[in-house]
Formats: C-alpha cells, structure tokens, sequence
C-alpha cells in the first residue's frame, strides 16, 4: 500500500515534464520498491545485501585498534559448558555433604526427599532434549550405544547441539528485529504518503462569515475577516478547442490558475501561478480537454485570506453546438461574456447543389406525358437573418453566409447563468435546368397536285464514225473502202413543266424544344440553444483602515492571595 501511494503520488504531484515523463518515473519506482520487497538473493532480502556490500566496499581491511580489543570478554561456548559442568560437579558434592537452598538469603538444609528430587531436577537439565521424531523417518543405526547407559551422553553432540541452538537464536533475533523495523518504515511511509495523497487542499470562500475564538485561560484573538471579493472574471470566451479567461484582481493577489480534463474530468491539464496588482489584468488560455473539463481560480492576498472561483462544464458552453439542415450547417464559431453584453460569431457552410423532386412534363401536344424526376438543383443567393435572444432580450443581425456573422447582446449585470437563443431563418435561390421539351402535332391525310418546272442541261457531245464498204466489179473482183465522217452535238437547255400528283397519309410530327431553367425559393429555419456564465462587475476592494495596537502587557508578581483566588477560580488547590 506505501509503494503503490508512493508511486501515484510521483505520477500525480511530481512538477517534472509532460505526463510520459512521470509515467515511467512512477513506474521504475514501483519495479524498484517491488525489487526492494520480494527480491532475494542467495536466500537474503535485497536491502540486506546492499548493506553487506556497502559495509564490505566501504569498510576497513585491516585491524587498527590495540590487541586488546581482540581478547573475548567471556570464554567460548564449550569451554563455558565444561565451567559449567565443574561447578555443577561441585555443587552436587556439597549438597551430599549438607546441602543448601539458595534464592532467600539464607542457607537452609535439605531433607533427603528435597536431595533426590534436586538430584532429578539437575540431571533433566544437564540432559539435551531428545529430536522429534517425524513420520516415516528412521532412527539412525547405532549399535555402540545398546551397550550403554542410557543417561550418558556424548560430550560433543551436547555441545555442538546448545551451540547450533544459541546461533539460531541468535540470528532469529537478528531476523526479527530488521523485520520489525522495516515493517514501521513502511506503515510509517505508507501513513504520511496517504496523509500527503489523500487530503485534499482546503480552500475558502469568497464572502464567508467572520468568525473569532478565545479562551477562558489564553485571551487571543485573530485579525478579523475583511469582507468583499478580491478576484473577478472579466471575460470569458469560449472557442471550439480552448478558452480564454481573463482575471482581474481587487487587491494584491498571489493567483493560481488549475486546468482539468480527461475522461472524468478530473485529470489536472495546466497549472500557472502568478501576482495580480490591484486593478490588474491577466488573461489565460486555457485546453479545453474531455467531456467535462472545469478551472479553478484561487487566490491567496497580503492579509493571509484565500478563497477561490471555479469554471464548470455546466457554465461553459462546450461543446460549441452545431445544427444541420437541409440546405446549410450553421455551428458557433466562439462566444464570450464580456460586462453587460455577450458577443459570439456564428459561421454557415451551405451546399452548392441538393437534388430536388420535380413533376416534370416530358411530352406535349398531340399527347401530354409527365412525371416526378429528382433533379440536381443549384443553390444561390442564400441570405436570411439570425435572431438572438436572452430572456427578455432580444436583437437581429443579417446573415452572411460568404463570412462569419458577428452579434452582440446586451445582458444585466451580475452574476447569472445566461441562456442563449439562436435562431436563423435562411432563404435560398433554387435553379433547376429542365431538359427539353417534346412537341408532338397531328397531321391528316391529303393529296396534293403540284405542278413544277423541270429544267435540263443537255451536254454537247462528237463522234467520228467509220464504215467499211466492198464494192464488187463485173469481172467479179471486189474492192473494199473505208469512208468515217465527224458527228457532232451541241450543249442546250431545255426546260419543260412537269406536273406530280404527292399523296401525305395521317402522321404525327415531333419537334424539341428548349425550356428556361426552373426557379424555387426555398426557406429553412435553425436553431442553436446553449448557456454561459456571468460574474459580477468588479469592484476595488475597500479595506478598513487599521486598529491601533494593544499595549503589552507586563508582567507583575501576584501575592498569595490572588494566586489562591485564581486557583479557585480554575478549580485547583495550593498546597
């Protein structure tokens, strides 16, 4: 229990780097206190050892000291036992001669009945106790002592037995009393870690009652409370991942700013100390870490007073909250109290389109064909106005969606827990391109007689033809000759009317058009709902001007009759 508070109280108060750093020094002073505890070497604890080690490394090798020191102050163990025997021996021989009783004073005889029961009594002392026997073990085989007596007993097993036993006594002692002192060191350890782990600080409030004490015997009475505040938050502003605190001090003040997070909100984050002038000002930026995080201002002034003030979850407003909508998300950028006004910045970021349903007409005409189409919808011109109110209080500021936009609230003065309202009403431009549009047109059936004028281009063209012609004589004998001529044609046009009689048989004509893009207003209210905490104007501490002090007192001897009077008064008796 020492080593474990021992260890949580390095991990937790030691002011020595990032968390990391403590971690590993609580735990190496665990393994080494857990090595310090069940560790042994060669049988021997480990604090024992390094002791032995110590006192060998840096003691003495050699003997300086006189010779004398050297010479026992008393004879060894058998040699004493053999003094021992010799007087018993001579003390058995004056008691045959006449023996005495001593222990009274006084020599008295003994009867023969007192003799043997002394001569008893003397012989069980001199012998050594016999060892137990356990289960299943065999006494040794000595065949020599059958033939001896059995009251006789060899000299050097006794001597060595009372010598084993005066060692282990020796080193039970020994064993005992280091035990015994390292168990008070460690429940001591133990009490005052727990003592200086577990006892939480005490801290004052602000406006306490005054409160004096004295005695009937000891007149004393301490200096007198001086009544007001002495710490006051002038402003506080919350962002999304810190916050930013600004104290300022009534009077001198020693301040000690503590920041705490985690999952239980209870794990110390920062811890700064500083001195606050009277009317001074200092802002602290604080982590906003955990589910709960909360901060704790305390203060100590020059007259000895402390108190303190504290931030919890439930007065900050953490997590900065955020709504999502249909067409924009709106989340709050930062929000702080400053005197009689809250002031926070609220930022949008809206879609650039959203598809939206459409009863689209396809066909129109000879035949009508609509449907619902989901169609892509640009959104444009967002704009709107956000609405901030506290209680009775209420303002409205235009809503900029390129930007953040900016409010401020004028709020009462003192202290409060200051529910806010944020409403925004937010109107969008919807542009929807349409598709084209099918006109269909019905057509009935007609003959038509149309007479038109054809107009031909009749090319020139030439040719050389020949033949061939046999002329037969009248003797019989034939004669061939060949005769060609040039034919020739010149290019004209001719034009003629033509008259075509064109049959339409019924039909349905469709044409595509083109359609402007559809325009839709679309509204869509939001709403933020979150609180934060007001302080009360600051104010100088006034301080009362100073008492004069009481004269000393002196000193006067008091008679006798005085000092019995205040003795009755006290309920004493002089004697």
């Amino acid at each position: 229990m020492a080593l474990a508070a021992l260890s949580y109280g390095l991990y937790h108060y030691i002011p020595v780097g990032p968390e990391t750093v403590r971690i590993v020094i609580a735990v190496g002073c665990a393994a080494a206190g857990a090595a310090l505890i069940v560790g042994r070497v060669g049988g021997r604890r480990l604090p024992a050892v390094a002791a032995d080690i110590c006192r060998f490394g840096f003691g003495p090798r050699r003997f300086v000291g006189p010779p004398s020191q050297l010479i026992r102050p008393e004879p060894p163990l058998r040699i004493r036992s053999q003094v021992n025997e010799e007087r018993d021996v001579k003390q058995q021989a004056a008691e045959e001669s006449g023996p005495v009783m001593r222990g009274t004073g006084k020599l008295t005889k003994l009867n023969p009945a007192t003799r043997l029961a002394a001569r008893a009594a003397n012989r069980a002392e001199r012998q050594p106790a016999k060892r137990a026997r356990t289960r299943g073990e065999r006494m040794p085989f000595k065949p020599r002592d059958w033939f001896r007596k059995r009251d006789q007993r060899r000299e050097s097993k006794r001597v060595f037995d009372e010598a084993r036993q005066a060692v282990a006594g020796e080193q039970r002692e020994q064993r005992f009393g280091r035990r015994a002192a390292l168990l008070a060191a460690t429940l001591t350890c133990g009490i005052v870690t727990s003592v200086a782990v577990c006892t939480p600080p005490v801290s004052l409030a602000d406006e306490g009652e005054a409160e004096t004490w004295s005695s009937d015997e000891i007149e004393f009475e301490p200096a007198p409370l001086i009544p007001g505040r002495r710490l006051f938050i002038e402003r506080l502003t919350v962002t999304r991942t810190a916050v930013v605190v600004v104290l300022r001090a009534a009077t001198e003040l020693e301040v000690e700013v503590r920041a705490f997070g985690g999952v239980d909100g209870h794990e110390p984050m920062l811890q700064r100390q500083d001195t606050l002038i009277t009317s001074g000002r200092r802002s602290y930026l604080l982590p906003l870490d955990g589910p709960v995080p909360s901060f704790t201002f305390s203060w100590r002034d020059e007259f000895g007073q402390a108190g303190a003030i504290s931030l919890s979850d439930q007065q900050l407003p953490y997590p900065l909250p955020t709504v999502e909508g249909e067409l924009c998300r709106l989340s709050l950028v930062s929000l702080s109290w400053r005197p009689q006004r809250i002031v926070g910045s609220v930022a949008a970021s809206c879609l650039s389109s959203t598809p939206v349903p459409v009863e689209l007409q396809n066909v129109s005409g000879h035949v009508s064909q609509s449907q619902a189409a989901l169609l892509p919808a640009e959104i444009a011109g967002v704009g709107g106005r956000l609405s901030v109110s506290a209680g009775s209080r209420e303002t409205r500021v235009p809503f900029d969606v390129e930007a953040e936009t900016r409010f401020e609230l004028a709020v009462a003065e003192g202290r409060a827990q200051h529910e806010i309202v944020l409403a925004a009403d937010l109107a969008a431009d919807l542009r929807i391109a349409l598709p084209q549009l099918v006109e269909l047109t019905h057509h009935p059936r007609e003959v038509e007689q149309r007479t038109e004028t054809v107009t031909l281009i009749r090319p020139g063209t030439g040719q050389t033809v020949s033949e061939t012609v046999t002329v037969t004589h009248e003797d019989g004998s034939t004669t061939t000759h060949v005769i060609s001529a040039y034919l020739s044609i010149s290019a004209a046009t001719i034009e003629q009317d033509v008259t075509v009689t064109v049959v339409h048989p019924e039909h349905v004509r469709a044409e595509q058009t083109t359609r402007q893009p559809l325009s839709l207003a679309r509204s869509e209210p939001l709403t933020l709902m979150l609180s934060i905490a007001s302080d009360d104007p600051y104010l100088t501490l006034a301080i009362p001007e100073p008492t004069s002090e009481r004269t000393p007192s002196t000193q006067t001897r008091v008679n006798v009759a005085d000092l019995h009077e205040l003795f009755a008064l006290l309920g004493w008796e002089l004697r």
